[in-house]
């Protein structure tokens, strides 16, 4: 974003009362790295056998490429978004990446989209719901009762509407200023969201069955190309629950020191090659839990980040009285008074990482801390998260966004079967059939979208040789094979990212 722009509209913004918020992770490195680590240790834990239950004789293919379109150039609103859209060809990790970039475009909308607040109603992002009104502490008989009392909604502030409800001459966007949109709802079932979840499965459905009807002027590949888009953003989405800010419901409009210094080089320095590894797991106080769905397993994230990290805005103590400086409710945890304290920097401990770092007593009120000194026990502290505790933090957050956004590779892809049988023909010869199958019996995505009736070609694999098929609504059309005794021979359908092969037939 251009940054004279960016001043002009933050001096706006400001002037009505309206912080804008800035983006989780960082969309042109940090994003487009973790869901291409996602992928590989994807890739690694299908090779280990470790999706036997779902993913049987099946392999991702990453050589294919697919067209699609995105963004030439990062757009600001909406408005201007389809003028900067540009045809691009990737393979299925490069669609993902490209997701992680796109789903931060329009940048300014999308900017107060991608927060869920797992402890306060609503959800979503509320930069101008009422401030906390800090009272004595003597008014409260326990911490319990405290946060008892801060258990209201937001006010439902228009900025269309003066004060007393006198309509503005002058509209503002409320679409762009008060979307009232949380991330888990703009991931999944939006109808906005031109790739969502269930628009990507609805594209890959669509590819798979050649219906080029169903999506106007995007041909195969490209609709191809919208469903692994829309994986990657919702991959996106996953991962900004493990960016602290974005599930304390803290607009950090100016500056997050963590998300800001997080880029691709850190990541690749913190996971080094443990991804490689299909035991590659996140810390171990996150708790695994096999079978969740997406949108819980996004809540569960969300949750745990909220629980385990201040964002810089939201540092709270209850035992001194410490509360945000962003005058809006306080969180349950963490708590200065209750992590380890040793010269002014205040850590948690983590077992497979050691001691991390959350906030440092600093003698600046400002999120962004300018020549603070080492000085500590000051009279009026203040306290800020630091751009040099940005490592630490990540050797947390970055295993749990890859972890995490794995699964979601895992949830998008069907779990596809193939038959294949021979019997004995004229001359010699024999009578191949076979058939792909989607199994949606234990996907309820899928249950809601209907089966995949795969239209195409696949290819009867005999011996090293290959003979091509014609395959229709998920039926291989009956073909004739000249086949000696000992043969050794399968059909393989190859389509949308994956390879799924029958079991080997010998023949007698």
């Amino acid at each position: 974003m251009c940054e004279i722009w960016k001043i002009r509209l933050i001096a706006v913004l400001l002037v009505l009362g309206i912080s804008i918020p800035v983006f989780a992770w960082d969309c042109t490195e940090a994003h487009p790295t973790i869901n291409q680590l996602a992928f590989e240790h994807f890739v690694t834990r299908l090779q280990a056998g470790h999706y036997k239950e779902r993913f049987t004789s099946m392999a991702v293919d990453n050589a294919t490429s697919y067209q699609g379109f995105t963004f030439g150039k990062a757009p600001k609103f909406e408005s201007g978004a389809v003028a900067k859209t540009v045809s691009a060809s990737h393979n299925l990790s490069g669609w993902l990446e490209r997701g992680g970039f796109d789903a931060d475009m329009p940048e300014i909308n999308m900017g107060f989209r991608h927060f869920y607040d797992p402890v306060y109603e609503p959800h979503y992002l509320t930069w101008q719901h009422r401030s906390f009104i800090k009272k004595k502490k003597s008014n409260y008989a326990s911490e319990e009762a405290f946060f008892k009392s801060l258990q209201y909604r937001a006010d439902d502030w228009n900025p269309n509407f003066e004060f007393g409800f006198k309509d503005r001459k002058i509209k503002l966007q409320p679409k762009l200023l008060r979307p009232q949109i949380d991330a888990v709802t703009w991931a999944f079932e939006h109808e906005e969201n031109d790739h969502s979840w269930m628009q990507g499965k609805i594209a890959y459905k669509a590819a798979m069955e050649n219906n080029t009807a169903l999506f106007g002027k995007l041909n195969r590949s490209q609709m191809f190309g919208k469903a692994f888009r829309a994986l990657g953003e919702t991959m996106h989405l996953m991962a900004d629950m493990a960016q602290p800010a974005h599930t304390r419901g803290d607009s950090h409009s100016m500056y997050e020191p963590i998300e800001k210094n997080v880029k691709a080089d850190m990541i690749k320095k913190i996971i080094g090659a443990r991804h490689k590894s299909p035991e590659f797991r996140p810390v171990p106080e996150f708790e695994v839990e096999e079978g969740l769905e997406l949108p819980e397993l996004m809540k569960k994230l969300a949750a745990f980040t909220n629980a385990h990290f201040f964002s810089n805005d939201t540092i709270f103590d209850y035992e001194t009285w410490k509360f945000p400086r962003n005058g809006k409710r306080p969180y349950p945890a963490p708590q200065l008074s209750r992590l380890q304290h040793n010269a002014g920097i205040y850590s948690a401990y983590f077992e497979t990482v050691g001691w991390v770092p959350l906030a440092k007593e600093t003698g600046s009120p400002f999120s962004k801390v300018l020549n603070d000194n080492d000085r500590y026990g000051r009279k009026n502290p203040h306290y800020n998260v630091m751009p040099d505790m940005a490592e630490s933090q990540a050797k947390v957050l970055i295993p749990l966004a890859i972890y995490n956004c794995t699964e979601c590779i895992k949830a998008f892809l069907p779990v596809f079967k193939v038959d294949f049988s021979l019997r004995r023909g004229g001359n010699n010869n024999y009578i191949a059939n076979g058939e792909i199958i989607h199994d949606i019996s234990a996907d309820e995505d899928w249950g809601k979208i209907g089966a995949i009736r795969f239209n195409g070609f696949g290819y009867v694999q005999i011996n090293d040789a290959w003979q091509k098929v014609e395959i229709r609504n998920g039926q291989m059309m009956e073909t004739s094979l000249a086949l000696k005794s000992g043969d050794k021979v399968a059909l393989v359908v190859r389509a949308g990212g994956l390879i799924v092969a029958s079991r080997i037939t010998i023949v007698p």
